[in-house]
């Protein structure tokens, strides 16, 4: 019976002990109260995650080179190709923006570079950075 009381008294003493060691930023002295901005940068798993989702008619055909590129290739008309530029531009890809007939390119904040283009049914997505 003593054990378990002297076991349970330090668990308590520890516990109470490591939640007084919080240090406020009022508390800190030296080289640890330098105030730093840092421009907050999205990090992407692949680059397929830059890209906006959209249903294509038929799956895609995907090509992923790890930390370079990565592309698709799917069945697509006219009309979605133009719903897929819109919703490629409303999710952040209008800087240096070209575009034509069936075809479509620009970067985003973060740098990515998309390259949209349908020939003849055929929608292919590439996008670098």
């Amino acid at each position: 019976m003593f054990r378990r009381l002297l076991a349970l008294s330090l668990i308590v003493v520890l516990a109470v002990g490591f939640s007084s060691c919080k240090v406020g930023s009022g508390g800190q002295t030296g080289k640890n109260n330098n105030e730093t901005t840092q421009r907050i940068t999205k990090i992407y798993n692949s680059f397929k995650d830059v890209l906006p989702d959209f249903g294509f008619d038929s799956e895609p055909v995907e090509n992923y080179e790890e930390g370079v590129s990565y592309s698709f290739r799917a069945e697509c008309s006219d009309k979605d190709f133009k719903k897929y530029i819109e919703a490629v531009k409303k999710s952040g890809f209008d800087v240096k923006p070209a575009e034509g007939n069936g075809y479509y390119r620009a970067h985003n904040a973060e740098k990515y570079f998309v390259e949209i283009v349908l020939v003849d049914g055929i929608i292919t997505v590439y996008v670098k950075r």
